[in-house]
């Protein structure tokens, strides 16, 4: 059984990005929705969590649906069925105590199976001597497949304009170290795809407050990762769903080139403790609701949103900036003083009780920080912010009265933009005003 700290519960603190221009924003979803061109919208989404499913003969099985903490993989496979996803990643340990084929097609195969078409798995430490692992995704005998390379564990793939990496944490038998075939594969491979948004993804995280804690012998493969100007790394293990700053090769917050890192252990099969102590850099980690990562990859940018089963409501959202790969960089590249211009502002109503839009143009791909504030006594105070990644030209956002599922109390309010680029330009800031009426 779990138990909660006051850890599992904290959320970020709204921040600027120094080079990507980063503001987290938290439970975006719902009634605060994003215009998008036509371009955007069929923009690729991949869902992720490890963890996943328990014995059959668990005595939480009950019959596949399990109980409140353990054995929770159907409903957790129920938010991928019909989703419209580009790929599910499965993070590892996708079945419990061992992954014995025959236990994969009684309880993994039921439920996760449904989108084994479109997985594309890591090995985890529970997927026993793995040629069960790879008979399942890759087929009983093959050398190769959506698993990767049978044996290895190791392998890569694009979608949509973004690199993919998935690799192998098990460096006690496929070794991580510098040096290392697999470090070395992972340095040529990222080599070869330079001009991509890049994600990693394995098992064992490099960094975690839960269960395990972090694992530094995933410290040279990490490191490759830092040098390339990667973006994103997805792990499991830790049976909690943890979010991190952008951190750099040796574990400090770096918002201007550093990786974000998630946990997402959060597949279904049971809870672990820990998340008693912060790890630098932990934004927002819990231990309590089982679910699944979604990420929206755009051309030049990324939105994550975790997406908790039936019944719970936990939920955490945000978005950012891919930042230029590091091998593009020259020491005598003049350096980008051009600040973004935000022009065009207004909305589509500016007295309103429900809805309203609002539109602007942009000069070029920034994140777009916008803060709210209420009129009260004369002077404007603060009601909340919330960003967004905008793309060269004309943008929108729609706006219904809600702030992180707050809604305002009518009055009279000020919005005010401010965008920035990926040198940390930032644009001259842009208002206007408007008022929410009561709803009748």
């Amino acid at each position: 059984m779990s138990r909660t700290s006051p850890f599992a519960v904290r959320a970020a603190p709204l921040a600027v990005r120094c080079a990507r221009g980063l503001l987290i924003v938290l439970a975006l979803t719902g009634p605060l929705g994003v215009l998008r061109t036509p371009t955007a919208s069929a923009d690729p989404v991949i869902a992720a969590a490890g963890d996943i499913a328990c014995a059959p003969d668990d005595p939480a099985y009950n019959g596949g649906e399990g109980t409140a903490t353990r054995c929770r993989q159907r409903a957790t496979s129920d938010l991928l069925v019909g989703a419209g996803l580009a790929a599910v990643l499965p993070l590892g340990d996708i079945q419990y105590p061992i992954s014995s084929l025959d236990r994969i097609k009684a309880v993994y195969d039921p439920t996760w199976g449904r989108v084994r078409s479109i997985s594309r798995p890591v090995l985890g430490n529970h997927e026993g001597g793995w040629m069960s692992y790879f008979s399942y995704f890759n087929g009983r005998g093959a050398l190769d497949g959506p698993a990767g390379p049978t044996g290895k564990g190791y392998y890569s793939f694009d979608i949509g304009s973004w690199h993919l990496v998935a690799l192998n944490s098990n460096c006690a038998l496929i070794a991580c170290a510098e040096g290392s075939a697999q470090e070395q594969w992972l340095r040529a491979d990222l080599a070869a795809h330079p001009n991509s948004c890049t994600l990693a993804y394995w098992h064992d995280p490099r960094y975690s407050s839960g269960h395990g804690g972090s694992n530094s012998f995933m410290q040279p493969l990490w490191a490759a990762l830092d040098d390339a100007g990667a973006e994103i790394v997805l792990s499991a293990s830790s049976h909690n769903y943890e979010r991190f700053a952008p951190l750099d090769r040796n574990g400090a917050v770096d918002r201007a080139n550093g990786i974000r890192q998630f946990v997402v252990g959060t597949g279904g099969a049971f809870f672990t403790g820990g998340l008693t102590t912060s790890v630098s850099g932990g934004e927002i980690a819990q231990n309590h609701t089982f679910g699944v990562l979604m990420l929206t990859l755009h051309p030049s940018s990324y939105e994550w949103r975790f997406v908790p089963i039936a019944g719970s409501s936990f939920s955490d959202s945000g978005t950012d900036l891919c930042h230029s790969p590091r091998s593009q960089s020259s020491p005598n590249a003049s350096p980008d003083r051009v600040s973004p211009v935000i022009s065009n502002l207004r909305m589509t109503r500016k007295r309103f009780a429900r809805r309203t839009t609002f539109r602007y143009s942009l000069s070029e791909p920034a994140l777009v920080k916008v803060t709210i504030l209420r009129r009260v006594g004369g002077r404007y105070r603060v009601a909340g912010r919330f960003s967004q990644a905008g793309v060269a030209g004309h943008n929108g956002r729609k706006f219904r009265g809600r702030i992180a599922n707050k809604r305002l109390r009518a009055g009279r309010f000020r919005a005010g933009f401010v965008a920035f680029d990926g040198s940390d330009n930032r644009s001259a800031p842009a208002r206007l005003h408007f008022q929410i009426v009561p709803r009748r």
